[in-house]
Formats: structure tokens, sequence, C-alpha cells
């Protein structure tokens, strides 16, 4: 599989990545099968999730809101 193409395949993809992480460590070699697999299926999860996914980044004036919420500030004309 060079990439994921519908959301079946990605489900199967992230079930996957789900049962290789408790097999994989810090120390586990990166020639280890386990490791590969789980390198090359992460990417090709992370790609679909991008593509499909994506939230977009936010505006200008919405980051400008946010932290004037944050701050409890309020516009003064």
């Amino acid at each position: 599989m060079t990439k994921i193409t519908n959301e079946q395949q990605y489900e199967w993809a992230v079930a996957r990545v789900e049962q290789l992480l408790p097999l994989v460590t810090d120390e586990t070699p990166r020639t280890d099968p386990n490791s590969i697999e789980l390198e090359l299926l992460s990417n090709l999860v992370a790609d679909y999730s991008d593509e499909h996914y994506s939230i977009g980044k936010p505006s200008t004036l919405h980051i400008i809101h946010e932290v004037m919420a944050a701050k409890e500030l309020k516009k003064t004309y």
C-alpha cells in the first residue's frame, strides 16, 4: 500500500498502528519488522488525516478574538 485511498483502509491502518504501538519502544531497533511497519503505517495515516480531516489554520482575526476572550478584553470604539 503506497497511499490510503478510503475510510476502510484508514480505519484498518489506525487499528494496526494501535496494535503495533505496545510492541515498539525507544529501544526497538529501526530494522525490527514491527518498527518498520509502524513507521510506514503511521506516515500513511498522517497523510490521509491531513488530507481528509485537516482543520486548517486559523485566521489572524480568529486568533485575535481568542486572545481577547482569554484575557477578558472587550472591543471599545
